[in-house]
């Protein structure tokens, strides 16, 4: 339903590579709106939200993402997007903004000239009356994060692990700026675990190469993480698919007198639909996961998940820092809502860390729309927002360099924290 303008008020757009989290800061709940331009079999192209909207068979889609390999490099695709979002009167928000402030967010470790697109787009495109550019990780950071910790309020001192489509960032924040020499990434996120799940089935079962949104919900809904890989490897390899309890089997969508029948998993009491196309998933199943805790399976030279966090926090000089960040670690993004992942990571991460250091992770109830929450709290402090934002008239005035002076990194001495 749209929604009627606001003027005055704050916008937040975070811009995820698969979803765009976008609303008014007084809003409860994000809109979710796929960030991409989508091509049916019968050449219609949807353009964000349309194609969850109006497309009918998901099979053979083919998809068109602003984002290549973690960088914003396709402002063709994504100004066509923005402009359904912010502007559309059929579903989206009739933004006008000459009369509102933008938050949007920018991927970690984002390319300058990605970073000085953005601004110029949103300026001289748009013309928003202010603007401020993150990444999502700040955005998380503004929550009041001590809730996850049975507690209230919120940390200055938080590690950050995002782990969306794209990759896996690990961003530590020290007195509620971003420790740069600690950050890292992880070249692991969704899409890749997507792919390896399409190559996989495709060599095995049904060459599914061009079904990327079925084979994403086959991922979504049957993967899993394991607590113990090699065992669960040897019961897939010593059990048959009948008498394997991880095995499952998941029905394919289909077309039907009534429509087309979505894809899910079968269920195992009722006899099969002699007309259903099942695909029988084995090891599958949380081989595609375990990618995060050991990506070097298939060739990636990075360390797993687990001692890239570690490794982040011995990037940190300041012992006490470290045991601060340990104590106030926070998972968002998709793929950390596979089952089995909160006991994987707490039980591989406990091991790594320091006996007399107390480690406390959080997880928030929804992974994929904290970081707008976020967004909404910042929204709200009208005073702390004001100091970090640009307006139209400073960036006319002083050009895109006044931008990459307020958005771009800044320093914080961890080796003088406690003084």
């Amino acid at each position: 339903m749209p929604v009627a303008a606001q003027p005055g008020a704050t916008f937040i757009l975070d811009n995820g590579a698969y979803t765009i989290k976008a609303g008014y800061a007084t809003a409860g709940a994000p809109s979710l709106i796929p960030n991409c331009l989508a091509r049916s079999r019968d050449r219609r192209v949807y353009v964000g939200d349309e194609f969850l909207t109006q497309c009918k068979d998901f099979s053979g889609v083919v998809f068109r993402r602003p984002f290549e390999k973690g960088h914003l490099t396709n402002w063709e695709s994504e100004k066509v997007i923005w402009d359904r979002v912010l502007l559309s009167s059929e579903v989206g928000f009739n933004v006008d903004p000459e009369e509102t402030a933008l938050i949007a967010t920018e991927p970690v470790l984002q390319l300058p000239v990605c970073s000085s697109n953005m601004d110029q787009i949103v300026f001289e495109e748009y013309g928003f009356s202010t603007y401020y550019r993150c990444t999502t990780s700040a955005l998380v950071h503004e929550n009041e994060t001590g809730l996850l910790f049975g507690g209230s309020g919120r940390s200055d001192t938080s590690l950050i692990i995002d782990s969306g489509y794209s990759a896996t960032a690990i961003v530590p924040i020290v007195e509620n700026t971003v420790y740069h020499p600690a950050v890292r990434r992880l070249n692991v996120g969704g899409k890749l675990l997507r792919n390896f799940l399409k190559e996989t089935i495709s060599f095995r079962h049904y060459n599914m190469m061009d079904e990327a949104f079925i084979i994403n919900e086959i991922k979504d809904q049957s993967c899993f993480v394991t607590a113990s890989f090699a065992k669960d490897l040897e019961t897939c390899k010593r059990l048959k698919a009948a008498s394997n309890p991880l095995a499952l089997d998941y029905v394919l969508p289909r077309a039907t007198a009534s429509g087309i029948r979505q894809g899910h998993i079968r269920d195992m009491t009722l006899p099969p639909d002699p007309d259903d196309q099942i695909l029988t998933l084995g090891n599958e199943r949380f081989s595609v996961p375990e990618l995060l805790f050991n990506p070097s399976d298939i060739g990636i030279r990075q360390a797993g998940l687990p001692e890239a966090i570690m490794q982040s926090i011995s990037a940190v000089p300041d012992p006490d820092v470290r045991g601060l960040l340990l104590g106030n670690v926070i998972f968002v993004g998709g793929n950390t809502k596979f089952s089995g992942f909160r006991e994987r990571i707490s039980s591989e991460l406990q091991a790594l860390v320091p006996d007399d250091i107390t480690l406390r992770l959080g997880f928030p109830e929804d992974p994929v729309t904290y970081g707008w929450q976020g967004g909404t709290q910042l929204g709200q402090q009208k005073s702390r927002l004001r100091s970090r934002q640009v307006t139209r008239k400073e960036y006319m005035e002083h050009g895109p360099n006044i931008c990459m002076r307020k958005f771009g990194k800044k320093t914080v001495d961890v080796l003088e924290y406690n003084t």
